[in-house]
């Protein structure tokens, strides 16, 4: 019975390795994955350093690895926690500041396994209480976050969703917490070997039920990675138990090289794969596209001029009103059916853009003098150029036909008028500075679980829509070396950013 804590701490471990790989490998574009990944890995070394100082409690590091695990998990349980809630972008300051704690607490305690003096404060009274003040508070406002997030959805799914989220960050807490203060009161019967198993069984019907991974993963793959995490936890094992010393070097390098590596992940390989998805899905339309265009074109234009020679047969004839006004119509749907295989045929065409140096100012003034005619009475115009934005090379033809689609896009979410608004700004990265074009509505906004899906191809929210117009933008900006940046005004409107990159001086 006195191995069994070592024992359920050993299984928890291999458990959240095997979630981890899982979450890496399997939830490529979930925004959440990043943050839930790296939770694993320092719940990983909770309870590989908890179980490891219960079976060879002479080796006192293995405390300083364990609350290394707990260091680095609040900030990655707050940021998936704000993710889950929608909540990322309105409390970034915090997400920013809970980092900054956590990493204080990381670095000074990684330190404690090489320096005598850090480690007499580390998991002491002192450290212990600090940790308490600085870290439960977020604990209790990420519970409190998720538990409005619950009453703010109506999907049984999300709910359920919020329920799992919501347990598990409370036995994670209150059982995890058990051990830290049962240091400073001994009467408090720690149950961190619970709240571990409880939390990894969680995380599993969270990760694997509830939208996070891309698609369900098979039986063999959770085998296999299961497999794997319980292989690597047995080694690691072993070699703890051969290298003695030496073990604190091995686990300190290898949390830092297994975060490194998922960061790297997310942020390069992640691109990489859309990028040929998005090269794959692109052939495949282009090869439809051909011969969908022939076929549909030719017959179009018969109907188009079969229906106009009627029309004129018609005029001035009395009593004819309502086959006129059907012919009307019969034109109008036949233009609306050759602007969707002109769009088809615009995306699907290979992009080399023949640049220009263009005056963004000049550029915009022009293209909304020929829209004018078009708006709506309602919709008032207001323009913000900076006059000190050097030129930029681009395709006009190009670029007009991307930013004509975002400004149609932002009329139409505004059938009763509004503000549309058009500006120029420079914007500088670390990299190189950028001149950024945004398009500004007063309308309702993109849906949250929207955002994401925009510019697909063939994904559209309108009766008559195509699907095209925004998918078509992004392919424009893409060939200029540039992006779109999409997001939502308080309290109302949507701001689409094109950011197209300066010459280098």
């Amino acid at each position: 019975m006195s191995r069994l804590p070592e024992l359920l701490y050993f299984i928890a471990s291999a458990g959240n390795l095997c979630l981890a790989n899982l979450v890496v490998f399997r939830a490529r574009r979930a925004r959440g994955a990043l943050p839930i990944a790296l939770l694993c890995v320092s719940l990983f070394l909770w309870d590989f350093g908890q179980g490891a100082l219960l079976r060879w409690p002479e080796a006192e590091y293995w405390s300083t690895i364990r609350l290394i695990g707990s260091a680095m998990a609040p900030a990655f349980l707050w940021h998936f926690v704000l993710v889950f809630t929608g909540r990322e972008r309105s409390l970034r300051t915090w997400l920013i500041i809970v980092y900054v704690a956590s990493g204080i607490f990381t670095v000074s305690t990684a330190g404690a396994l090489f320096s005598t003096m850090l480690g007499a404060y580390v998991d002491g009274h002192l450290w212990n209480s600090i940790y308490l003040c600085v870290f439960f508070p977020f604990f209790l406002l990420s519970f409190r976050l998720v538990s409005l997030r619950r009453d703010e959805v109506r999907s049984a799914v999300e709910q359920n969703a919020a329920n799992f989220v919501a347990f598990g960050i409370a036995v994670a807490v209150i059982m995890g917490f058990t051990e830290l203060v049962h240091g400073m009161w001994p009467r408090i019967v720690p149950l961190g070997h619970v709240g571990s198993v409880l939390c990894t069984l969680v995380l599993a019907v969270a990760i694997l039920r509830h939208r996070l991974l891309e698609k369900q993963a098979p039986v063999r793959t959770l085998f296999f990675f299961l497999l794997l995490a319980a292989s690597t936890v047995v080694v690691m094992a072993l070699l703890s138990s051969l290298l003695q010393e030496r073990t604190r070097y091995v686990f300190v390098m290898g949390a830092v090289a297994i975060t490194t590596l998922l960061a790297l992940w997310r942020t390069v390989f992640i691109r990489l794969y859309e990028q040929a998805e998005r090269r794959q899905r692109l052939a495949l339309i282009g090869t439809m596209a051909a011969g969908v265009a022939h076929e549909i074109r030719n017959p179009l234009a018969s109907i188009k001029g079969a229906a106009q020679f009627v029309q004129k047969d018609l005029e001035g004839t009395p009593g004819k009103e309502d086959a006129k006004e059907y012919l009307k119509l019969l034109v109008g749907e036949v233009d609306r059916l050759n602007s969707v295989v002109e769009s088809f045929l615009t995306y699907a065409r290979p992009m080399d853009p023949r640049r220009q140096d263009v005056a963004l100012d000049v550029f915009l003034k022009d293209l909304l003098r020929l829209h004018a005619a078009s708006l709506p009475p309602a919709i008032k115009v207001e323009t913000q150029f900076d006059p000190e934005l050097p030129p930029v090379r681009i395709d006009p033809a190009l670029f007009t036909n991307a930013v004509t689609n975002a400004i149609r896009n932002a009329v139409e979410v505004m059938p009763e008028g509004g503000t549309l608004t058009v500006r120029t700004s420079g914007v500088a990265s670390a990299l190189r500075s950028w001149a950024a074009v945004q398009i500004e509505d007063t309308g309702p906004g993109i849906p949250r679980d929207e955002v994401a899906r925009i510019f697909q191809p063939f994904y559209t929210t309108k009766a008559k829509g195509t699907g095209l117009g925004l998918a078509i933008a992004m392919r424009v900006l893409e060939a200029h070396g540039g992006d779109i940046v999409v997001e939502n005004l308080e309290p109302r409107g949507c701001r689409f950013t094109f950011l197209l990159p300066l010459p280098i001086l």
